[in-house]
């Protein structure tokens, strides 16, 4: 149940009204889930819960940023920062952003946000009106959904993965696209991710430059959310649609620090995009939060250059964390392939797609969810309930792949963020066991037994770790 249904039946006491829309507004469903975990944690029900929910990082914020906050913090750097961004902060951001991504941003080009979420809202309020449409992938990170559902009336558009037939791995056709441009009028937005949540699939070149040729012949402009950047594995390297000609005018790339850096907490976002609209983002900016924190500020200028503010100075990090965030996301690649190869070992029951890049897969449960045992005997017949089930009878956390979509249906997402020895190794060897017992229960003969789990386990945590 949306939030909002619980306030639109007209019993509110004392008796008012409120805004009839909140019926289109949805939910990041990783923090109510991440209650319910907690509230297991409290109770006590499972020795452990082996946590593959939320989209935290597993490490921690290396130490050399953590000590420019201290310095910043005794340097009694407290008062309020610049509403935008300090000039030099934001003329580092956009330093690093021009060499990385092969094209000249300037300061005026950059704001600070708190976290990578306001720039969602923010691109609908400055750009869509009355009668506009929004395109949003699906599956995809359900707070796009949500507000461009809220702020249109439900008039947001789904551009929908397909599936692959052999592996049910998921793609986004660029001619569902078109179709979607062909059949609509007045639309402004297309929000766009990778390397993706839910699904850890990034998009490839060939596929952005097909879509910037769209974003220019239809007019519209695309959130660019590559929050995950630098977590890419193999030989799939992030590309950006800045670095594609004639893209800085039609793109509001969303970026920030939570995810390379492991400062979900810390709250430091930032956006790119054309003048003229940073600075109506600077008009809402200071009708919302009026400033990223002062200190916030220094550390994310740090964290691409040096920074001097009101008679202080604070070097650079960027040398020191380097190898830090390197080991961090060699970690990640190792834990992905880990538990990717895990999953296969119940194919076909469970299809699981490779890691590319974030910290997620989103295998497909088709075909465990059609067991007898499930549908029959528990009455489970949902990713949704399989979900459920999992957490509060196995303690295994993991979120449904509809919780992000229609297009997830049948889909399970997990994160891979958390500690391998304490989550990952023990959590999946404990759900390919529970995998089995239903496979068998419901008259089905399972790629391996119960008694193989341990060692077909070991086996992977040598090929993948040692």
């Amino acid at each position: 149940m949306k939030l909002s249904d619980k306030f639109l039946d007209n019993q509110l006491s004392p008796k008012v009204s409120i805004n009839p829309d909140l019926k289109y507004l949805g939910t990041e469903t990783s923090f109510g889930f991440g209650a319910e975990v907690v509230a297991l944690e409290i109770a006590k029900k499972f020795p452990q819960i082996y946590k593959f929910h939320i989209g935290d990082t597993g490490p921690n914020t290396p130490e050399p940023i953590i000590e420019v906050a201290f310095q910043a913090l005794k340097d009694k750097q407290t008062k309020y920062g610049h509403f935008m961004g300090y000039p030099q902060v934001r003329a580092n951001i956009a330093n690093y952003w021009s060499k990385t991504r092969g094209v000249d941003i300037k300061t005026e080009n950059v704001i600070l946000e708190p976290g990578g979420k306001p720039a969602i809202e923010l691109s609908i309020q400055a750009l869509v009106g009355d009668g506009d449409k929004i395109i949003v992938q699906n599956p995809s990170y359900p707070v796009y959904g949500s507000l461009a559902n809220f702020y249109t009336k439900g008039q947001c558009l789904n551009w929908t993965a397909r599936q692959n037939s052999a592996d049910m791995t998921l793609d986004f056709n660029i001619e569902d696209l078109v179709d979607i441009l062909e059949k609509n009028k007045n639309i402004k937005l297309l929000f766009l991710n990778t390397p993706q949540n839910p699904t850890g699939m990034m998009m490839k070149k060939e596929k952005l430059e097909m879509v910037a040729e769209l974003a220019m012949r239809y007019k519209f402009m695309v959130v660019f959310d590559d929050i995950y950047d630098q977590i890419t594995f193999g030989d799939n390297k992030h590309f950006s649609l800045l670095s594609i000609p004639g893209m800085l005018d039609y793109t509001i790339n969303l970026n920030g620090c939570s995810k390379n850096y492991a400062m979900t907490g810390w709250r430091i976002g930032f956006i790119i995009a054309p003048e003229w609209l940073i600075e109506i983002f600077g008009q809402l900016a200071v009708n919302k939060w009026s400033c990223v924190s002062r200190v916030n500020q220094i550390v994310a200028g740090t964290i691409f250059g040096d920074v001097d503010l009101d008679g202080y100075h604070y070097d650079s990090v960027a040398e020191k964390i380097k190898p830090i965030l390197q080991a961090d996301f060699i970690e990640y690649e190792k834990k992905g392939k880990f538990l990717s190869a895990s999953l296969k070992l119940l194919s076909p029951f469970i299809l699981s797609n490779e890691p590319e890049g974030a910290f997620y897969l989103f295998p497909n449960f088709a075909n465990i969810l059609k067991l007898k045992y499930l549908n029959e005997t528990l009455n489970i017949k949902t990713d949704k309930k399989l979900s459920h089930w999992l957490l509060h009878e196995h303690g295994i956390a993991t979120l449904a792949g509809s919780d992000f979509g229609d297009g997830g249906n049948g889909y399970i997402r997990f994160s891979y963020a958390e500690d391998r020895n304490k989550h990952i190794i023990p959590g999946i060897k404990h759900l390919l066991k529970i995998m089995i017992e239903i496979i068998e229960k419901s008259g089905e003969k399972p790629p391996i037994l119960q008694t193989e789990v341990e060692e077909k386990i070991r086996q992977l945590e040598e090929k993948y770790y040692e």
